[in-house]
């Protein structure tokens, strides 16, 4: 059975972008937003950093208001978990279903999800679903494909996205009030300060908050080889 490897990463401090001042780590701005638009890079590279999770933490009295839970897929496609990061409101449920010809075995052994779902095929398990009742990082594997690595990023509330393509979210609602925005990435060192800013947001004015997340390279097993190919794909 696989074991999860961690990937630690470095990051430079976030910036909130307000008339070209700077927020410095450790310091609290003062901005106007139930709007807040993020945009994510690699520092190395310059180029737009997708599926990072961006939250905005509530107190426990304002969480209640701003969760709406649902259903959730992480599908299994060409040996590789499909989306890589789903982000859910905790008490949401996800299905995992087997869109490949093969059989798969889905697994978890973190803190905040602890199950097993054996051996099944393409179309069975297709009514299981998973709760996610507790906050938290949910990394997924295949017992039979160690490569396969996904994850499931439990968020307090529903005021929590992931990244696009272009390295942009933008989270709408959030109440103002005093509040810490986390980040989190795959490759990110868990608990760097620099991924926790606190802003106050006291009006209906958006935010922008940018940051350069210098990564490590990616340490995950190579996929097995393709029986066409003569080397991994």
């Amino acid at each position: 059975m696989s074991l999860f490897r961690s990937r630690p990463a470095r990051f430079i401090p976030l910036f909130v972008c307000l008339a070209a001042s700077a927020l410095l780590p450790g310091t609290v701005a003062s901005v106007r937003a139930a709007e807040l638009r993020i945009a994510l890079q690699d520092a190395e590279s310059g180029a737009p950093l997708a599926d990072a999770v961006v939250e905005v933490l509530l107190p426990a009295e304002l969480q209640a208001a701003h969760t709406t839970t649902g259903e959730f897929s992480v599908d299994q496609i060409d040996k590789e978990f499909v989306a890589n990061v789903t982000v859910v409101p905790r008490g949401s449920s996800v299905r995992f279903p087997n869109s490949d010809d093969i059989l798969h075995h889905v697994y978890s052994f973190s803190p905040a999800k602890v199950f097993e779902l054996p051996l099944y095929g393409n179309g069975q398990n297709i009514e299981y679903q998973q709760l996610f009742d507790v906050a938290g990082v949910v990394e997924l594997g295949c017992n039979i494909h160690d490569w396969m690595l996904g994850y499931v990023y439990v968020a307090q509330t529903s005021l929590a996205l992931k990244t696009d393509a272009q390295g942009q979210a933008t989270l709408s609602g959030v109440p103002p009030g005093t509040h810490e925005v986390r980040v989190w990435h795959p490759r990110a060192r868990s608990g760097a300060p620099e991924l926790q800013q606190r802003l106050v947001l006291d009006d209906a004015t958006a935010a922008s908050l940018r940051m350069a997340v210098t990564l490590e390279r990616d340490n995950r097993l190579r996929r097995a080889p393709n029986p066409t190919r003569e080397r991994y794909r």
